[in-house]
């Protein structure tokens, strides 16, 4: 199955060119993250330009399902994707030539990205459907999977040496040359024989409005009464975004750089080391998730990362007794709990992919991203703010016990999928 995937030009071209999105995204918020520290050095400021991305999440997500059931996804994602790197050359020539990007600048530049990323994102899940068989659905998640470790290794390395360079001027120059790969990438995309992109019978009918894409979300949630497990995954997302993602993106990089006053080769590395993990994990996946064993890579796999982050919080109160050798406690802890992160993305995707109707799979998608994606700025303003005033400690622990609540929403949710 596997080998056969890697002989489909259309997979690795998919494969190929979202993995540079992401590597272009992540080199792009790694840079910011030390332009923005240190500049402000406040972890809230930082939080809050993060959380900024909540507006054109809401916005554009319920268009995003739109276009990924009504459009040729692959199509979208190719215009989606050389948008992206127009506005990344607009930002460039502004912050080289007429300005240097300043925190307001950087929030339009956030805005904007995360506008552009989020229209293409039901579309980019759905295309691997169109592009692979279905028994090849649950190996090709697999496999695909492997870019969040590539990315995880390669944006800190890329982006620390960028920003080493002539600073955020070089980091925007390396992420439009990767976006612009992406993009020719994308025009090697063909959907898999006899696939139709019209197949739905009432998709003329439904052109673009405000009051058609209203009329098409009621019919995606009218049609979870019928996969009423879909709200346990959906809360299980949005509770497990909100207490452990912000961990990842606020809390951690504050306490290096900040707290601890780490230079940004020690974040780098720390990055490089989840990406290592991550590149890891997925093997692991193929092994621990067969015979529809999706319930227990989640279950272990929140129950694991909760006694890790506990574990973690005491060791920082013993930071006094440890020095700089907290950073590298930390690292390692955090890299496990990567792992597990990265085997329960992979047991959630495949378990919607196979249990939700092609139909109403964009749309259905959409709708778990703006639940989960919600959650995030929320969390990173709530994780911000502790920061900010409470030791590190503090943080992991409340991430320990609010993984208690999503393991038993999870496990709930997997009765409800076995008996239906």
């Amino acid at each position: 199955m596997y080998f056969n995937l890697l002989k489909n030009m259309s997979f690795l071209a998919y494969w190929s060119s979202t993995t540079f999105l992401r590597v272009a995204s992540n080199v792009l918020q790694f840079a910011l993250a030390v332009y923005v520290l240190d500049m402000t050095g406040s972890a809230v400021v930082f939080s809050t330009v993060l959380s900024v991305i909540i507006f054109p999440r809401i916005l554009a997500t319920p268009v995003s399902g739109y276009l990924a059931d009504f459009k040729n996804c692959l199509h979208i994602l190719r215009l989606g994707t050389l948008g992206l790197t127009g506005l990344m050359f607009c930002f460039f020539v502004i912050h080289a030539a007429v300005l240097p990007l300043n925190i307001w600048l950087i929030y339009v530049l956030v805005i904007c990205l995360e506008f552009g990323e989020t229209l293409i994102s039901a579309c980019e899940s759905k295309a691997l459907v169109c592009i692979v068989s279905d028994e090849q659905i649950a190996a090709a998640s697999k496999m695909s999977s492997l870019d969040d470790g590539i990315v995880e290794i390669l944006s800190p390395v890329i982006a620390g040496f960028a920003y080493g360079l002539l600073g955020l001027e070089s980091v925007l120059a390396v992420t439009l040359s990767i976006e612009a790969m992406a993009f020719l990438l994308t025009l090697f995309l063909r959907p898999k024989r006899g696939y139709r992109f019209d197949s739905h019978k009432d998709s003329e009918s439904h052109g673009f409005s405000i009051k058609a894409t209203v009329n098409i979300y009621k019919e995606a949630f009218y049609s979870l009464k019928n996969h009423k497990y879909m709200f346990g995954i959906i809360l299980f997302a949005s509770l497990f975004n909100f207490f452990v993602n912000p961990l990842f993106s606020v809390t951690i990089p504050h306490y290096f750089r900040i707290t601890m006053g780490a230079g940004t080769d020690m974040l780098a590395m720390f990055n490089a080391a989840l990406g290592v993990a991550g590149l890891i994990a997925p093997f692991a996946a193929m092994w621990f998730i067969k015979d529809e064993a999706e319930d227990k890579a989640n279950l272990r796999g929140t129950a694991f990362s909760g006694v890790l982050l506990a574990f973690l919080s005491a060791i920082l109160c013993l930071k006094p007794h440890i020095g700089t050798k907290i950073l590298y406690i930390v690292t390692g802890l955090m890299m496990l709990i990567v792992s597990a992160i990265t085997i329960m993305n992979i047991a959630s995707t495949i378990t919607i992919k196979k249990n939700i109707p092609e139909a109403m799979l964009g749309r259905i998608i959409s709708v778990i991203q703006l639940c989960a994606v919600i959650s995030i700025p929320l969390g990173q303003l709530f994780y911000g703010l502790l920061a900010d005033y409470f030791p590190m400690a503090v943080s992991c622990m409340i991430s320990a016990v609010g993984l208690c609540a999503t393991y038993a929403i999870m496990m709930k949710t997997y009765v409800l999928i076995k008996s239906k």
